[in-house]
C-alpha cells in the first residue's frame, strides 16, 4: 500500500506551468487547460507554502482572458486555501465569481480586500468598481425599473463607480464611463438618481481626458467607444471600435466585456445605429478570440449578414482620412469574416428522409468545379455517401435519393433530391453528388479554396464546420478548431462535430472557402501520412481529392480512411 503523498515544501520553477496553460488556452485546447488547472489545484492542496504571487496572478489572468471562469474560480479558491492572499489574487477570484453570477460570495471576497489596511489604493479602487459591477448586474438582470429594490441597486452602482472616479479621474476612466452609462440608463428607465452630474457632462470631461492621451491603451479605447456613444458621435465610436478589436491585448474577456456593456447597459441593437455597426464588429472579434459554437437561428441568418454588410457601407460612408488608416486587411477582417460565414449558411442543408428523420448535412457547390462537362450554371448538393448512396450500391443506413430531401433552414426551403451524379463509397472518398428538384437560381454556393491553400505545420491554422449537429438547427462549430494534419486525401482537425454533422462543409480560417467534406471522428483515429499511433480528431475528405477523382471519373481506394463514425 502506497504511503501518503509528501507535501510540497517550497515552490520551484513555475514558468513551465504558466507557459503550458498559455499554449493550451491559445489553441482552444480546453481539455488540456482543464487538466493543467486540475494538476495545479492538486499541487496547491498538498503544498507546504503559498504559491508565489506573480505566477498566481498570471494563471488567473490567462483563464480570465479566455473567459474560463469556472476553472478560474477553482484555481483561485485553491490558491486562497493554500495561503495566497494578495489583493490581486483575491480580486481575480471575485471577478470569476461575478461572471458566474455568484454575487454574494464575490461581495464577501471584495470586502476582505477593502477591510485590509495594507491593500494599495489602486486595488481598493478596483474592488469598489467590482462592487459597483455587482449592483449593475443585479439591476440589468432583474429588468424591472419600477422595483424599488432594483432602483436602489442602480443608485448604489452609480455611487460606487462615481465615488472612485472622482478621487482621480485620469486614473479611473473605466469607473467614470460606467457612471455615464448607468446615469444614462437611469434616465431612459425613469429611475431618479440624485446628487450626480448629468451623464453628458461627465462624458465631456472624460473626452477631454482622452484627448490628452497620446497613445490610447486597450481599456482607454473601450472607454472611448462608450464615451462616443454617450455623446452621440457615431463616427468616433466606429473609429475607436476598429482600433479596439485590432489590439492584440483585447482577448475574449475584453471584447466580451465591451459587447456586454453596449447591449445590456446601453441597450444597443442590430436594428439601428450605432449598434448595427458596432455589435457585428465586436461579435466577429469575439468569435475569433473565444472560438465557441454559434447556433444561427433561421430568422437571423440573412438579417445578420445584411446588417454586417450595412455596417461595412456605413463605415465606408463616414470614414475620412482619419479612418482610412485603419482599413488594412487585419483590422477590417473581423467584420467581413462574420458576414462571409453567415452567407455560407444559405448554401447548407439538413439532409432528411421524406418522413422527417434527420440524417446529416449537405451543401451546394458549382457542378463544373468537379465535372468540367457540366453547365457553368448548374448547382449540385454534396454530402457523404453514408448519408445518401445510389440504388445500385446502397450503403447500410444511408438514404436512397428518392427518399431524401434537403432542408435549407436559412432560406426556409425544402427540396426533393433528384439524381445521383457521382458517388464514392464510405471506405473510399465517402462522397455523393446529387441534383435537387426545383432548386432555381442558387443565391449562395460554397466556393473552393485556391490551389495554393494548404496545411502548414509551422502555423496554428484553424478550420471551421457549419452543419446540423444532432439534426438540430444550423450551427457554426468554432470551438477547439485547430487544424491538426493533412495529406493528399485527408484532413484531421479538432473542430467539434456531433451526429448529424456528417456531410458538413469544412472551411478555411480566413476566407471561408471549402477545403474538406466532414465524414468521421474518433478518439483514437490513425494518424496521417503513415505516422505511428493515433490521435483524437475529426476527419474530413480533402475537396482536392474529391475534385481529382470526379475529373478522372474514378475513385481510388484510400487505406487511411476510417469507417465513418458520426461525431
Amino acid at each position: 500500500m502506497a504511503g501518503p503523498i509528501a507535501p510540497i515544501q517550497q515552490w520551484g520553477e513555475t514558468g513551465p506551468t504558466v507557459k503550458a496553460l498559455s499554449d493550451a488556452l491559445g489553441t482552444y485546447d480546453w481539455k488540456q487547460a482543464r487538466a493543467l488547472s486540475d494538476g495545479l489545484i492538486s499541487e496547491l492542496d498538498r503544498a507546504g507554502a503559498p504559491y508565489p504571487e506573480k505566477p498566481a496572478r498570471q494563471v488567473l489572468a490567462l483563464l480570465r482572458r479566455k473567459r474560463r471562469f469556472e476553472l478560474m474560480e477553482a484555481v483561485a479558491d485553491a490558491l486562497v486555501r493554500g495561503g495566497q492572499s494578495a489583493p490581486q489574487v483575491l480580486r481575480q477570484y471575485a471577478q470569476a465569481l461575478i461572471d458566474q453570477g455568484k454575487f454574494t460570495t464575490a461581495r464577501m471576497v471584495l470586502s476582505s480586500i477593502l477591510n485590509d489596511p495594507a491593500t494599495p489604493a489602486s486595488e481598493q479602487a478596483e474592488a469598489n468598481g467590482l462592487l459597483g459591477r455587482i449592483q449593475k448586474q443585479l439591476y440589468v438582470n432583474a429588468n424591472d425599473p419600477s422595483n424599488p429594490r432594483q432602483q436602489s441597486a442602480l443608485r448604489e452602482a452609480v455611487r460606487q463607480y462615481y465615488g472612485v472616479y472622482k478621487t482621480d479621474p485620469k486614473s479611473y476612466l473605466w469607473h467614470g464611463i460606467n457612471s455615464v452609462a448607468l446615469l444614462a440608463r437611469a434616465a431612459r428607465d425613469g429611475v431618479p438618481v440624485e446628487g450626480f452630474p448629468a451623464p453628458t457632462d461627465i462624458a465631456r470631461e472624460i473626452d477631454g481626458t482622452l484627448q490628452q492621451i497620446d497613445d490610447l491603451n486597450m481599456w482607454d479605447r473601450a472607454t472611448a467607444v462608450e464615451n462616443a456613444v454617450a455623446l452621440g458621435d457615431w463616427k468616433a465610436a466606429y473609429d475607436h471600435v476598429l482600433y479596439y478589436v485590432a489590439d492584440p491585448q483585447a482577448d475574449a474577456f475584453e471584447i466580451g466585456s465591451l459587447l456586454r456593456q453596449l447591449t445590456e447597459v446601453w441597450q444597443l441593437s442590430n436594428g439601428s445605429e450605432p449598434g448595427s455597426t458596432l455589435l457585428p464588429t465586436l461579435k466577429a472579434a469575439l468569435l475569433q478570440r473565444e472560438g465557441g459554437r454559434v447556433d444561427v437561428p433561421q430568422a437571423s441568418i440573412v438579417a445578420e449578414a445584411s446588417t454586417a454588410q450595412n455596417a461595412k457601407a456605413n463605415l465606408e460612408r463616414v470614414s475620412g482620412k482619419q479612418l482610412e488608416k485603419v482599413f488594412g486587411t487585419d483590422r477590417y477582417q473581423p467584420l467581413g469574416w462574420l458576414r462571409t460565414s453567415l452567407k455560407r449558411c444559405e448554401a447548407i442543408a439538413r439532409v432528411e428522409s421524406v418522413t422527417g428523420t434527420h440524417l446529416g448535412t449537405g451543401f451546394l457547390v458549382k457542378a463544373s468545379d468537379f465535372f468540367p462537362d457540366r453547365s457553368e450554371k448548374e448547382v449540385l448538393l454534396l454530402t457523404n455517401a453514408h448519408v445518401i448512396s445510389p440504388l445500385d450500391s446502397p450503403y447500410p443506413g444511408a438514404l436512397p435519393p428518392e427518399a431524401a430531401v434537403a432542408n435549407f433552414e436559412a432560406n426556409n426551403k425544402t427540396l426533393a433530391v433528384g439524381d445521383v451524379i457521382w458517388s464514392s463509397p464510405p471506405y473510399e472518398l465517402d462522397a455523393t453528388f446529387v441534383t435537387l428538384e426545383d432548386l432555381g437560381d442558387a443565391s449562395e454556393l460554397c466556393p473552393l479554396a485556391p490551389p495554393a491553400a494548404s496545411f502548414d505545420h509551422s502555423q496554428k491554422q484553424r478550420v471551421y464546420v457549419i452543419g446540423y449537429p444532432l439534426g438540430g438547427g444550423l450551427s457554426v462549430s468554432l470551438q477547439d478548431s485547430i487544424w491538426l494534419d493533412a495529406d493528399d486525401t485527408m484532413l484531421h482537425y479538432r473542430t467539434p462535430t456531433e451526429p448529424g454533422s456528417s456531410g458538413s462543409p469544412v472551411f478555411d480560417d480566413q476566407f471561408w472557402t471549402l477545403i474538406a467534406l466532414h465524414h468521421a471522428g474518433e478518439s483514437d483515429i490513425p494518424r496521417l501520412g503513415g505516422q505511428p499511433g493515433t490521435e483524437e480528431a475529426n476527419e474530413g475528405i480533402a475537396i482536392s481529392a474529391i475534385q481529382k477523382a470526379t475529373r478522372q471519373a474514378t475513385a481510388k481506394p484510400q487505406p487511411n480512411i476510417t469507417n465513418p463514425q458520426e461525431k
